[in-house]
C-alpha cells in the first residue's frame, strides 16, 4: 500500500485546496474536447497550463485561471468558516448566490445545468431543500457540481467519515437534491477526510470513497428526490478496475472514458476521479494531467481528482513553478489564508 511518510495536517489541507484550483486551471482549455482532439489541439498531452485557444468555456481566461469549479469551492468553504463549522442548508444556498454574485464571469456562462436553474429561484427566497430537490429537466440535480465544490466537507472533518458525508449532504441539498448528488458528493467528502488521516493510504481513501458513496446513497433514497439515471457505486468498482488492469496513462484515459464515462454526470464524474487517483497512485502531478487529458468535462474531473490527491499528498508535494504560477493567475483567491481558518475548525472537531 502507497503511504505518505511526512504528516502536517495544514499542508493536507492547502494541498486538497490547490490541487482542486490547478486541476479546475488545467483541465479547462480542453473541456468538451475527445482526447483525440486534446492530442491534436496541444500537439500531445497537456502538461502544463495553457489559454482558452478557441473553448468555447474559458474565453477571456489566462493560462493557469480557475472556472466556476474552484470558485463554487470557495464560496463554499467560505461559507463553512463564517459558520464556524456549524453549516447549513441556508449556508449552502447563501454560498451559491454569492458566487453568482462575485463571479459575473463565471454566471451565468459556466454555471451547470443544475447551478444555472436553481440561482435565480434562491435568490427570489425559495426553499433551498425544495429547490434543489426540484426535477423538470432529466439531469438537474444529477449533475456533478455537487462534487466539484464539496471539498471542505472533508477538510474541517478529517478522519470522520460519517461527520464529512452530513456536510456534503448539507452542501448538495440546495441545488442537487437527489441521491445520485449525495451519494457523489459523500464519496468525495469521505476521501477527501480520509485522505488528511496520518496513516491514509491510497487503498483506504479510495475505501473512504466507497464508503461515501454507500452512506450518501442510503440517505437519498430516504429524503432526496430519486432521479432516474445509473447508480455511482457499480461505476466506481469499474473505475477501481481499470486502474489495476491498464498501466500506461493512455490506456487507463481510453478505458475510463470508454467504460466509465467523463460527461458531466456526477456519476461519471466521480468515479472517473477516482479511478484516476487509484492508477497514479495518488500521485499529485499525475492526477491533475490524467484528469485534464481525460476528456469530456475535463476540469472538472482534474479538479475532483485533484481534491484527492493533494488532501493526500499536501501543498509540499505540489511543484512550486505551478503553485507559483497559479497564484499569479488568481490573485483573488486567497486559499492560504482560507487553509489557516479551515485548519482551526479542523482541529476543533478533530479533539
Amino acid at each position: 500500500m502507497i503511504k505518505i511518510k511526512n504528516y502536517d495536517l495544514k499542508d493536507r489541507i492547502l494541498g486538497c485546496l490547490y490541487l482542486a484550483g490547478i486541476g479546475d486551471a488545467m483541465g479547462a482549455p480542453s473541456e468538451a474536447l475527445s482526447q483525440n482532439e486534446i492530442l491534436e489541439k496541444f500537439g500531445g498531452y497537456i502538461t502544463e497550463f495553457y489559454g482558452p485557444g478557441d473553448s468555447l468555456y474559458v474565453q477571456g481566461n489566462i493560462p493557469g485561471e480557475i472556472t466556476d469549479d474552484t470558485s463554487q469551492m470557495y464560496e463554499m468553504a467560505k461559507a463553512v468558516v463564517k459558520s464556524n463549522g456549524k453549516f447549513t442548508v441556508n449556508d449552502a444556498a447563501e454560498a451559491l448566490v454569492s458566487w453568482s454574485k462575485n463571479y459575473p464571469k463565471y454566471y451565468p456562462r459556466n454555471a451547470g445545468a443544475t447551478t444555472r436553474f436553481v440561482i435565480g429561484e434562491l435568490i427570489s427566497g425559495k426553499d433551498p431543500e425544495q429547490v434543489g430537490m426540484t426535477g423538470k429537466t432529466y439531469d438537474r440535480g444529477t449533475t456533478n457540481g455537487a462534487a466539484m465544490r464539496v471539498a471542505a466537507a472533508g477538510l474541517v472533518n478529517p478522519g470522520n467519515l460519517d461527520k464529512a458525508t452530513e456536510m456534503a449532504i448539507t452542501m448538495s441539498k440546495p441545488s442537487h437534491g437527489t441521491q445520485h448528488a449525495f451519494a457523489g458528493s459523500s464519496a468525495i467528502a469521505c476521501g477527501i477526510a480520509e485522505a488528511l488521516t496520518q496513516d491514509s493510504t491510497v487503498v483506504s481513501v479510495i475505501e473512504a470513497c466507497i464508503y461515501g458513496a454507500k452512506k450518501g446513497y442510503i440517505i437519498g433514497n430516504k429524503e432526496a428526490r430519486n432521479a432516474s439515471g445509473l447508480n455511482l457505486l457499480p461505476k466506481i468498482f469499474k473505475s477501481i478496475e481499470v486502474a489495476f488492469d491498464t498501466v500506461t496513462m493512455e490506456e487507463t484515459l481510453q478505458q475510463l472514458d470508454s467504460i466509465v464515462g467523463n460527461d458531466g454526470s456526477i456519476q461519471s464524474s466521480v468515479a472517473s476521479a477516482i479511478g484516476i487517483f487509484l492508477a497514479t497512485k495518488g500521485d499529485a502531478r499525475k492526477t491533475v494531467i490524467y484528469g485534464a487529458n481525460l476528456g469530456g468535462d475535463t476540469d472538472t474531473i482534474a479538479c475532483i481528482a485533484g481534491m484527492l490527491s493533494g488532501a493526500f499528498c499536501g501543498l509540499s508535494s505540489i511543484e512550486k513553478d505551478w503553485i507559483e504560477f497559479f497564484e499569479d493567475a488568481n490573485p483573488d483567491l486567497k486559499l492560504r489564508e482560507l487553509g489557516e481558518d479551515l485548519i482551526q475548525i479542523a482541529n476543533k472537531n478533530i479533539k
